[in-house]
């Protein structure tokens, strides 16, 4: 008698637990929602390089152009004193500046003679460097500054970083974004879906469990799409619809 009442209490617990349902796949019920998100944009230093050649290769009456955000604008002119005509190409709207050279001076000797008249004319608008030829300017402020140009020079002026304004722009629904669900306790995600264009989505077919919702949001620091903005809920009922709210994240 003993032996039938725990075989008989046996097939009730497997009975009871062959009813339970745990999250995943093969249910009725659905989860749903939203992902909305604000457009934004770090600003950027505008980054200069100018690779410099020697007094060789430069001629009387060479010049660049360097730009500022604000303040005025720049030509910087190569003047060699053995010439008696004037090296000045006298641009308008623009302030010249004069570098004396001479044609046996090496391109690190030259480069060292125009990072120290930028210094003393644009040092305010962009800290300046310098490492063996080659010249970097950085902006000390950020925004979008009209390209600088090596003109008639042999000079390499080049912009290698653009510089821009950073921008925040109204939250709007995020349309085609990865969202990512996640079964039980699960850390990675099980099932993933994308947004409509309404920035809703949906996950059908499931069972009754625990779950969670997740979708990156972009790290302000690192322009990467690298935290998640998660939501846990739980499906109680079958043929039920859990909404978990709207998703907000930076984009």
């Amino acid at each position: 008698m003993k032996i039938k009442s725990i075989l008989f209490a046996a097939l009730v617990a497997i009975a009871f637990s062959s009813c339970d349902k745990i999250a995943g796949p093969g249910g009725t019920s659905s989860i749903t929602g939203t992902v909305s998100g604000i457009n934004s944009s770090a600003g950027q230093y505008e980054t200069i390089e100018i690779t410099v050649t020697p007094g060789s290769i430069l001629e009387h009456g060479d010049y660049f152009i360097i730009n500022q955000l604000s303040g005025d604008n720049y030509y910087f002119y190569f003047n060699n004193p053995v010439w008696v005509t004037s090296a000045d190409p006298a641009l308008l709207g623009r302030t010249g500046v004069q570098i004396d050279f001479s044609y046996d001076e090496t391109n690190f000797e030259i480069a060292a003679k125009v990072d120290s008249v930028l210094t003393a004319n644009v040092g305010t608008a962009f800290n300046v460097s310098t490492n063996g030829d080659i010249i970097t300017l950085t902006a000390t402020e950020m925004g979008n500054i009209p390209d600088p140009d090596d003109v008639t020079t042999s000079f390499l002026v080049d912009v290698s970083n653009q510089g821009q304004v950073g921008s925040v722009g109204a939250e709007t629904p995020m349309t085609d974004m990865r969202v990512y669900l996640c079964y039980g306790e699960n850390e990675l995600f099980d099932a993933s879906t994308k947004t409509g264009a309404n920035g809703a989505f949906a996950f059908r077919n499931l069972q009754i469990g625990k779950y969670s919702v997740y979708v990156l949001s972009k790290d302000s620091l690192t322009q990467e799409y690298t935290i998640p903005v998660r939501q846990e809920i739980e499906i109680t009922a079958d043929g039920s619809v859990v909404e978990v709210g709207n998703l907000f994240i930076q984009h």
